[in-house]
């Protein structure tokens, strides 16, 4: 599951290298960084709003992100709007974005984290694979995962880094932020939960050896005695 709710400008219209019909909008940076392009789907919910806008529109979007699997090296996230676009008379400050899904650690995250640590800083990295309804513009299916790159810092970072493990459902409260184009999402304070067991799954106590165990052999074998006198 993830959904967003952010306020934004529009930027551009645009097609994929496919043919799938796009309008870019920018969500305005919170913090560091710099605006959060995303790009949005003419669907029906929002062809006729998307059409009549001029750049620089603001906008009210809400919908769930997608990455494109139809074209390869295509790193954009693309909005399925779940609402129809509001067009308003000024600009709002909102970037509220909801993701639920399985902790993993990618090859960035590790890096990322060393770094974290090197520099002192009260950071960890990690991502969240989650899935969402089949979109066959965009060469998604039930089975696709959605990987976000998530940031946590402070309480949050020291309390992911010791609970969370590899597959453990998770979800997180945050904003959009971008950098250099790599688009992240920075958990807000406290706004995360974690469910099922704080440990990994442990193998079966009954398929383990104790490393002292003593190992007991059992064996047939064929007793022979001499005929008793009552067998004569």
């Amino acid at each position: 599951m993830n959904t967003l709710k952010a306020g934004a400008t529009y930027v551009e219209s645009g097609s994929t290298d496919h043919g799938i019909r796009y309008v870019e909008v920018a969500i305005p940076a919170t913090g560091k960084g710099e605006d959060v392009k995303i790009r949005v789907l003419q669907t029906k919910l929002v062809e006729e709003v998307l059409s009549s806008c001029t750049k620089g529109a603001n906008l009210l979007i809400a919908g769930r992100l997608y990455m494109n699997r139809a074209v390869q090296g295509d790193w954009n996230y693309y909005l399925i709007p779940t609402k129809k676009i509001q067009v308003l008379p000024c600009p709002i400050q909102l970037n509220d974005i909801t993701i639920a899904g399985g902790y993993w650690l990618s090859d960035n995250d590790i890096e990322a984290n060393q770094r974290a640590i090197e520099s002192k800083q009260e950071r960890h990295n990690f991502s969240l694979l989650t899935s969402a309804p089949q979109q066959a513009l965009l060469s998604h299916t039930r089975d696709d995962a959605i990987k976000f790159s998530i940031t946590a810092w402070k309480y949050d970072a020291d309390r992911i880094l010791k609970q969370a493990h590899k597959g453990r459902q998770m979800i997180v409260e945050g904003y959009l932020r971008s950098y250099n184009g790599y688009v992240s999402v920075t958990v807000s304070s406290g706004l995360h939960t974690m469910f099922g067991s704080k440990e990994k799954k442990k193998e079966n106590d009954n398929d383990v050896k104790p490393a002292n165990a003593t190992e007991v052999v059992i064996q047939g074998c064929l007793l022979y005695t001499s005929p008793s006198p009552r067998d004569r």
